[in-house]
């Protein structure tokens, strides 16, 4: 006797054949929720090929077409679904949030770096002396240009404090302890990075501490190139103030910590303010000169 779970219900077989079933009707709801409610494994090969014809025997469609019509609509539905959770999650919104963030600073980047090269092309056209009205004329209008392109920097710059001040109420309320270890933003791209909280709290310390090195980690593991020190993490102020000697096993340590601080947050949401003294304080011991024993 097998009994084996299909999108659409239980099946039980005797010699191949079905003797019993609960499955559902056509009805892209019902099997939606179901499908949300339960797990199963992936089937067997020799049983994949056959979910149509089960179907079709069991009527719950009438044709090949209506299940793959019911498929399709239960799959759209279960997806949009799955988008809808997703993005209801806080930590959601403190990746969108971020993101945001990267997209205004290379918008900010690049407006400065043409306006920049204008700067550079007016002062060398104004060295030339064989300026006409057309010429003054054009100029009018490029200077307008260049006033509106510093004009939406501002305002870029502007949203870009808005969001991190967003940024900062959210990892207060969804990572305190991240958050104080690495700072608001620097804690949400560690989030980003790892596809959510959750995920940062099951990683391992060492994958926190090369995560965003993963060219430097690629030739280290196909080339033979030196491993990566530090990722993402190396924007902490005590990794990036350090020794470059020391930087390291700073980095180590530091990921330790911040993977320790993840997990509170995600597991129990208890504040351990004493994770960056502690921190700060290895830091300070890693930092001191060695001492050499005098002859």
């Amino acid at each position: 006797m097998t009994i084996i779970k299909t999108w659409f219900g239980e099946i039980e077989l005797h010699n191949d054949e079905i003797v019993h079933s609960n499955v559902l009707k056509a009805d892209a709801d019902a099997i939606a929720m179901r499908l949300h409610e339960e797990e199963f494994a992936d089937l067997d090969k020799q049983y994949r090929g056959r979910l149509r014809q089960m179907a079709i025997q069991l009527r719950v469609v009438t044709s090949e077409e209506d299940y793959i019509s019911l498929l399709r609509a239960v799959a759209i539905k279960r997806a949009k679904e799955q988008i809808a959770a997703a993005f209801a999650r806080p930590d959601a919104r403190v990746m969108q949030l971020i993101g945001g963030i990267d997209d205004i600073d290379e918008s900010i980047n690049l407006l400065s770096e043409r306006l920049l090269e204008w700067d550079i092309l007016e002062f060398e056209t104004s060295r030339t002396s064989d300026f006409t009205e057309t010429h003054d004329s054009q100029s009018t209008t490029y200077l307008t240009l260049k006033h509106e392109f510093a004009e939406s920097i501002e305002r870029l710059t502007e949203m870009r404090k808005k969001t991190a001040g967003a940024i900062e109420l959210e990892m207060h309320a969804i990572a305190p302890n991240l958050s104080s270890l690495a700072g608001e933003l620097l804690g949400a791209r560690l989030i980003a990075r790892a596809g959510g909280l959750e995920s940062l709290a099951r990683m391992p310390a060492s994958k926190i501490q090369v995560m965003g090195a993963s060219k430097a980690l690629f030739k280290h593991l196909q080339f033979g190139a030196k491993p990566p020190k530090h990722g993402l993490i190396f924007q902490h102020p005590l990794i990036r103030g350090s020794p470059l000697n020391k930087r390291g096993k700073i980095a180590r340590t530091m990921a330790a910590k911040l993977a320790i601080a993840a997990r509170i947050d995600f597991y129990s949401k208890k504040v351990h303010p004493e994770l960056l003294a502690q921190m700060e304080k290895r830091a300070r011991e890693l930092n001191k000169p060695a001492i050499r024993e005098q002859i």
